[in-house]
């Protein structure tokens, strides 16, 4: 007759990774979601900012600026890594608008 064994945990490498990848996974959302806001508080300060009493140069950067935002192409339903960056690029192009001021 065959003994039934004590269950002893798993320590395959095959669980091992399936570990790691929950874990990565958490790290995943986590590093999204900061990433986002970060983005979002950038976003709000550049559009709270006052904008009255710019100069004329100024002016015509935000005339610039708001031609680059109104013509992106981005394709947020493919999830690419470039449009994240496109978005980004479009952010930090607003900040010296702010920090000008």
């Amino acid at each position: 007759m065959k003994r039934k064994t004590a269950k002893k945990p798993e320590t395959s490498p095959v669980r091992h990774l399936q570990l790691e990848l929950r874990e990565l996974r958490r790290e995943l959302r986590t590093t999204a979601r900061v990433y986002a806001q970060r983005l979002e508080r950038d976003l709000v300060v550049t559009t709270d900012a006052p904008a009255e009493k710019l100069t004329r140069e100024q002016l015509h950067r935000v005339r610039d600026i708001a031609m680059l935002v109104r013509n992106r192409r981005l394709r947020p339903e493919k999830g690419r890594r470039k449009d994240l960056r496109k978005i980004e690029n479009l952010i930090s192009d607003l900040r010296p608008l702010v920090d000008d001021e």
